[in-house]
């Protein structure tokens, strides 16, 4: 994790420093002392001034060179220069903890310190790297709805935010959207020739991913397949959320008075048996410790998996699951051989749905950016969460891509690659990062509109309304305290050097009894400070009467 001008002590280079501040900013003095920064511009022309604006992204430096119209749209209509600073998704951290140290953060600056590490976004805060955002965001309608949004007063510092939240979904609909994030993709054809039933409880589910194993249900005669594959196993957490629901979120659970993570909960012991039991009887895939991300969805492809932990959506996309499953079966119909699975009741009869933090990654403004050109990177973004910005990004350039009459229907006019049209991201390579610098747009995919009509085709687009109508109308949300997430406190904070999964894993393909193994995971975590974190968030907690 970066660690701020903090963190002087690492020795960098000169050639280094150099290099990597190639398009920062500079170290002016630092301005936006007004705090008001519509206040600071003509309101008759807020454009009238050219400025260069510096922006980190993953990957930006290829995705700008073309220079496609989609930039060049951006920086006529704001009258800017957007000048990109490159980072990668295994050096961002850092990168910034190189420029923060020597006072040269670009001008936007992305990264992912509200989500992940809040004791950085502090220290931010507090040396004064980072530009405190305007208390009146009237003048910026569109992104003041993201600031409205329950769990962003989390990250206000002494009453102000000093980040943009990058919300994951839409701020109207994000929680039942979420809904559909992690889903189970099962063999139907299979279920239907050993008859089996869509499974009523774990001990099903197992049954059901066992017979898979050992009932030959492709018919070949052979020993060859296997239960249940993951994309990734954050997908397969999905499978235990009757069990224990905020296992499937990596939330905070109340228990006995107090606040505690997820993997100190009692209700771990049942997740850990099951999961066990799983992987002993052969349902879970014997390599699912070692596989890659995404390499173990080829089993499913192939006929080799009954099931796939993945998320509803990914049927989508020449490379989605509907697409390599109808390559590696030609002739025939995804939709004809695999359904989504459904959850089952907990033993209170509740069916959960899907929940997370709101957003994932920030933007943030260098304290040393004055206020008009806070005021111009704002309406930016303001632009880029708008309704006008939200039809670029569906369906490009207007008059080129695509037209709209009177009454606003959209024709598209792009051309084709056989029966599909171009994706746009193929013909403005910038929009993959103008589309995502202001939200994720995650849910976009999950519209039914002409757009994902035309790019998937109108039964994937059916079948995923379909799916998120049923989770809507059928299952509640994980309940999750969303304060905690973007919590900061001493003994948490030191937390982030727990790695679940890796243990959690370790439990699961271990021979001794999986709660007891579970219970010397914890005595290494309570050296880490578990308990003292624990007090911590417990303390915090009760001044919002929680």
């Amino acid at each position: 994790m970066k660690r701020m001008k903090l963190f002087a002590s690492i020795g960098l280079s000169a050639v280094l420093i150099a290099t990597l501040l190639s398009g920062c900013g500079s170290n002016k003095s630092n301005g936006g002392s007004s705090n008001d920064p519509g206040k600071a511009v003509d309101p008759s022309n807020p454009y009238a001034e050219h400025m260069d604006i510096s922006l980190s992204w993953w990957g930006i430096g290829v995705g700008f060179e073309p220079h496609d119209e989609v930039v060049q749209k951006i920086e006529k209509d704001f009258n800017v220069t957007l000048k990109p600073v490159d980072i990668g998704w295994d050096n961002y951290k850092e990168k910034s903890q190189v420029w923060a140290a020597a006072g040269q953060l670009p001008d936007i600056i992305t990264h992912s310190i509200t989500s992940d590490t809040p004791a950085v976004y502090n220290e931010w805060v507090n040396q004064q790297l980072i530009h405190a955002l305007p208390e009146d965001m009237s003048s910026y309608p569109n992104l003041k709805k993201v600031f409205d949004v329950e769990g962003v007063d989390g990250i206000k510092r002494d009453g102000k935010l000093y980040a943009i939240p990058r919300m994951t979904f839409p701020t109207d609909d994000m929680w039942a959207v979420w809904a559909v994030d992690g889903a189970v993709f099962v063999r139907k054809d299979w279920m239907q020739k050993l008859g089996i039933s869509d499974p009523q409880n774990f001990d099903e589910f197992k049954a059901m991913l066992k017979a898979f194993v050992e009932q030959d249900p492709d018919g070949n005669k052979k020993n060859d397949t296997t239960g249940i594959v993951m994309n990734t196993f954050g997908y397969f957490k999905n499978v235990f959320a009757a069990t224990f629901p905020e296992f499937g979120n990596k939330g905070w659970v109340k228990e006995d008075g107090k606040w505690i993570p997820f993997y100190a909960s009692s209700k771990m012991d049942e997740v850990l048996r099951q999961a066990r039991a799983l992987y002993k009887e052969k349902g879970l895939d014997p390599d699912f410790a070692v596989a890659k991300a995404g390499e173990s969805n080829q089993k499913f492809y192939q006929n080799k998996a009954g099931a796939l932990a993945f998320t509803t959506n990914s049927v989508f996309g020449s490379t989605g699951v509907k697409a390599e499953w109808e390559k590696n079966n030609p002739g025939e119909k995804f939709f004809d051989h695999v359904k989504i699975l459904h959850p089952w009741a907990d033993a209170n009869g509740v069916k959960y749905r899907n929940v997370n933090s709101a957003w994932w990654s920030e933007s943030m403004i260098n304290a040393d950016v004055d206020d008009k050109k806070l005021d111009r990177i704002l309406r930016i973004y303001d632009y880029l969460l708008s309704p006008e910005g939200k039809e670029l990004f569906d369906y490009g350039i207007e008059g080129k891509d695509y037209t709209k009459d009177s009454a606003g229907k959209v024709t598209i006019t792009r051309q084709k690659e056989g029966d599909q049209f171009v994706d746009l991201k193929k013909l403005y390579p910038s929009m993959d990062i103008v589309s995502q610098l202001a939200a994720w747009r995650n849910a976009a995919i999950l519209e039914d509109n002409e757009a994902n009509r035309a790019a998937f085709g109108s039964e994937s687009v059916e079948f995923v309304q379909n799916e998120l109508k049923w989770m809507k109308d059928n299952t509640e949300a994980i309940p999750t305290a969303f304060e905690i997430a973007t919590m900061s406190t001493p003994a948490k904070d030191k937390l982030s050097t727990i790695n679940f999964d890796d243990d959690f894993t370790r439990v699961i393909l271990g021979n001794e009894d999986p709660v007891k193994m579970w219970q010397d995971v914890l005595k290494v975590y309570n050296s880490k400070g578990l308990q003292k974190a624990i007090d911590e968030v417990t303390a915090e907690m009760a001044k919002f009467n929680k």
